[in-house]
């Protein structure tokens, strides 16, 4: 009797010694597997954190008193001396718009040193009349369409039946090619001269303009909660959505390059480029209609920045504005001028 109650007591403790074994075992491996996901989400973090790591130039007050020497002979003779070395951005800027007699409300910019992800910005949700910028993010759609084997660069997309702004413009258009046009023929008729008809063939590829704007999200989102790229009814964004977009940009250089020589080319002498040295390379997409004009730009500083520039009413203009207001353009030309002196006194 004894024998048999040893022999059921021995396998009774093998089963439960079994059902624990099991249940460390699978602990053990939930652990594991927390463990790894912790590790997994820990190494992402650890990857994103250097783009975002913010490291502040901090220059000393030698430094940029140098650069204010060096530049001071072209700042009086625009009537543009400030005191860049001991303002920030934001402050040099409204200082600029006092003298101006602009009110703050009527700019809105973003910008971003992206060496050292230092950002600065005005107005930055707030909805501006877009002009012209919108065929920047258009152009880039396209290129990813080629990438994915959506298009071909050689191949001829009809224009004759296109939507249109201005009838003459769509009609000279048809005329000089012939009723079609390859992707880098509108390319460069959408940003280096920056005419609608060659946009509307792009976004034909797309499915149309509208469809297009749905898409801008690809690039970036704005601040503004209710408009996360463009607003395709009024053409309206944000300095804080097309800051995004030229960080991208800049970030994939080597897939858009064909788009950032034809940025490269367009406007010599104008826009961003008015009052800044020739042999500074500048990638810009201004964007002019009635009250609005635009200009964002890469600038290739010693330290590159981004900037998103967006305004209206300057010099009187209003919606009613047919041509561009002449003091309103010089005003905008200005202003850049005084944000690029700003980073080549506290950020080169």
């Amino acid at each position: 009797m004894s024998k048999r109650i040893t022999v059921v007591l021995a396998i009774i403790l093998a089963i439960v010694l079994g059902i624990l074994g099991s249940f460390y075992l699978q602990q053990g491996q939930k652990e594991t597997q927390e463990q790894k996901h912790h590790q997994t989400r820990d190494s992402r973090q650890a990857k994103k954190s250097p783009q975002e790591l913010v490291t502040p130039r901090n220059k000393s007050a030698e430094e940029k008193q140098a650069v204010m020497e060096a530049d001071s002979e072209r700042m009086n003779s625009l009537g543009l001396y400030y005191d860049y070395a001991n303002m920030s951005l934001n402050d040099t800027v409204n200082a600029f718009l006092a003298e101006q007699g602009i009110d703050q409300s009527q700019v809105a910019f973003s910008y971003r040193n992206t060496r050292t992800n230092e950002t600065f910005s005005m107005n930055d949700a707030e909805l501006m009349t877009a002009g012209s910028t919108y065929k920047l993010p258009l152009n880039m759609l396209v290129v990813d369409g080629v990438a994915e084997g959506k298009f071909t660069y050689d191949q001829e997309v009809d224009i004759t039946n296109l939507d249109y702004e201005y009838q003459g413009e769509h009609d000279a258009y048809v005329n000089n090619y012939g009723g079609s046009m390859t992707i880098p023929e509108m390319q460069y008729g959408s940003l280096v001269v920056s005419e609608n008809t060659p946009a509307y063939g792009l976004a034909s590829l797309l499915g149309g303009m509208e469809n297009a704007y749905s898409q801008y999200t690809r690039y970036g989102k704005s601040t503004n909660p209710d408009v996360p790229a463009f607003q395709y009814e009024g053409n309206k964004t944000t300095s804080s959505y097309y800051l995004q977009l030229l960080d991208y940009l800049f970030k994939y250089q080597d897939k858009y390059k064909d788009l950032l020589d034809y940025l490269g080319q367009s406007f010599p002498d104008e826009y961003y480029k008015t009052y800044l040295p020739d042999d500074l390379t500048i990638y810009q997409k201004p964007g002019y209609v009635r009250e609005a004009i635009n200009v964002d730009a890469i600038v290739m500083e010693d330290s590159p920045y981004l900037i998103a520039i967006y305004t209206r009413y300057l010099g009187g203009s209003t919606e009613s504005s047919s041509e561009i207001n002449g003091a309103g353009y010089n005003q905008l030309a200005m202003l850049t001028y005084v944000i690029n002196e700003w980073h080549r006194v506290n950020m080169n």
